[in-house]
């Protein structure tokens, strides 16, 4: 009985291992037999779990293209997005939020310029105006200036940016549909600088603060004693601009006065009044209106605008210039004095 009961378990094995080596290579990757009613079936089940398996590009999971690797690159291209056709979509109010930060940034970098670069232009020539002849000086002056007018283009290109964007923006808060947001601010910006090149040199810097102060400085030092003749006086006239007898508006040139009108003598770090744009010494104007709660008229002779303290600002510019006078008289007398010697 132990020897027939291992004889059937070995004969049976036996049939299950040759079955297993005689059996087509399509039943040891997990598919059925294609015998019998139910073949059609099956073979439809398969090549629906082959059609499941493949990619978007028509390659089976794995499956590498007769092309090789150019094939994949070409095919992953197809996926992306084409970029050159593709059109800037509408703006919304939030997206809009973002071009008045960035035009806030253009601002900024323009207050940074002004602060810095247009001042430090200004004290170089005037420095070169104080210690050249006038007859030396004109082409130093001269390459000052145009650094002067390439950072005020410079200037008014960034405006030209600042402004565009925040008219996209006022629009996107109005409610209203931007489309095709990238051409519509370049062509904006386009527009502005072109209208700006297009103007007369009057026309464009004449009205500029840094200009007028760049040339009534270079001016004033080279002229000393001489009334700060108008802006317009220092800009040579230009075909498109007004006729100079016809500009009835222009304010005549004024005289720099760098006396304290409380003190009468040279001004010491100089504070200016917001209000009517005279200055003090600030020790004196201090003690002048340190007992009056509501400000005290303009000590400057025929001012009747009332001050305070709080409109009163340290005049940094100012103080340059009275240091400047104050060595230009000291050269003078010491000229005077030289004189008289070899008399």
């Amino acid at each position: 009985m132990p020897a027939a009961s291992s004889s059937r378990r070995r004969g049976r094995r036996e049939p299950s291992s040759d079955h297993i080596e005689e059996d087509d290579p399509s039943q040891r990757n997990g598919d059925d037999v294609d015998d019998g009613e139910g073949s059609e079936e099956q073979q439809s089940t398969r090549r629906t779990v082959k059609r499941e398996k493949k990619s978007k590009n028509g390659r089976t999971n794995g499956e590498v293209p007769q092309g090789g690797l150019a094939d994949i690159q070409e095919d992953e291209d197809d996926d992306r997005i084409d970029v050159e056709n593709f059109h800037d979509q509408p703006l919304d109010k939030k997206e809009g939020a973002k071009l008045h930060g960035i035009a806030q940034d253009w601002e900024m970098i323009r207050k940074q310029i002004h602060q810095s670069s247009f001042d430090l232009v200004k004290d170089v020539a005037i420095s070169l105006a104080d210690v050249m002849e006038v007859g030396q000086a004109g082409e130093a002056m001269d390459e000052v200036d145009a650094i002067m007018k390439e950072l005020l283009d410079i200037d008014q290109e960034m405006l030209s940016h600042e402004q565009t964007l925040n008219g996209i923006h006022n629009k996107l808060v109005r409610g209203e549909q931007v489309d095709d947001v990238m051409e519509t601010y370049e062509k904006e910006v386009k527009h502005k600088m072109t209208e700006f090149r297009n103007k007369t040199t009057r026309q464009k810097y004449a009205s500029t603060d840094a200009y007028v102060q760049f040339k009534q400085g270079i001016y004033e030092v080279q002229n000393p004693g001489l009334a700060i003749p108008p802006i317009n006086d220092l800009v040579p006239r230009e075909d498109g601009d007004a006729s100079d007898d016809d500009d009835e508006l222009e304010i005549g040139g004024v005289t720099q006065d760098y006396k304290c009108p409380i003190t009468l003598v040279i001004l010491e770090n100089p504070m200016t009044s917001e209000v009517c744009k005279h200055s003090y010494s600030e020790v004196a104007i201090r003690d002048y209106l340190k007992s009056a709660r509501g400000g005290k008229p303009c000590p400057a002779s025929g001012c009747n605008n009332k001050i305070t303290m709080d409109q009163l600002k340290a005049d940094k510019d100012l103080e340059k210039r009275v240091k400047l006078a104050a060595r230009r008289a000291q050269r003078q007398e010491e000229d005077s004095d030289a004189d008289e010697v070899i008399e």
